[in-house]
């Protein structure tokens, strides 16, 4: 598949209808830009909720909450270090 998407003077870009349908995402979906050596791969982000009940069973139930905490924290500091780990 080969598409094209228009920069606007503001830096944003339409994702093609074929791409979003390749991607299952919609209005209000987010995405990630990885680079990927001389690529840049766009992948739909995964939410906390989508992981919740996967380790049902295999610990303690923790606080949603202070896990989403704790994750932003991280990110936070992951793309304040340029995205490097």
């Amino acid at each position: 598949m080969i598409t094209t998407a228009k920069i606007t003077s503001k830096g944003q870009i339409t994702l093609p209808k074929e791409v979003r349908r390749l991607l299952d995402v919609g209005t209000g979906s987010v995405v990630v830009f990885e680079r990927e050596d001389d690529k840049i791969v766009i992948k739909p982000a995964r939410t906390l909720r989508e992981f919740k009940g996967m380790l049902k069973g295999k610990a303690a139930p923790a606080d949603f909450d202070e896990i989403r905490k704790k994750a932003k924290e991280h990110i936070g500091k992951k793309v304040a270090l340029g995205g490097k780990r």
